[in-house]
């Protein structure tokens, strides 16, 4: 059976793997509704396969990133936020336009 991991992702592709490994996305999903204050600093959050490696859920907006690796992700936020229509933007914004 699956196992799946949580990342939480800020928007310059800069990102943390949370601690618990989950028996189902829906469980990582219930945990990343939890987090509080990392909503701010990594607003983007991603549930992941249990290496870490590859997205199998995504938030809002972002549905396209499912199936791609981890680090090209971090790269499309990276590239996306150096953007200058980018600068100052909200997480809903940001989302809908990568």
């Amino acid at each position: 059976m699956s196992k799946y991991k949580l990342i939480c992702m800020s928007f310059d592709g800069e990102y943390q793997t949370e601690r618990p490994v989950f028996e189902s996305i829906d469980d990582a999903w219930e945990y990343s509704n939890d987090l509080g204050s990392k909503w701010f600093f990594y607003p983007f959050h991603f549930v992941v396969t249990e290496f870490g490696k590859t997205i199998r859920s995504t938030g809002q907006f972002l549905e396209h990133l499912e199936g791609l690796r981890v680090k090209t992700v971090a790269k499309i936020f990276l590239e996306h936020s150096k953007k200058p229509e980018m600068e100052g933007a909200n997480c809903e914004y940001f989302a809908i336009t990568i």
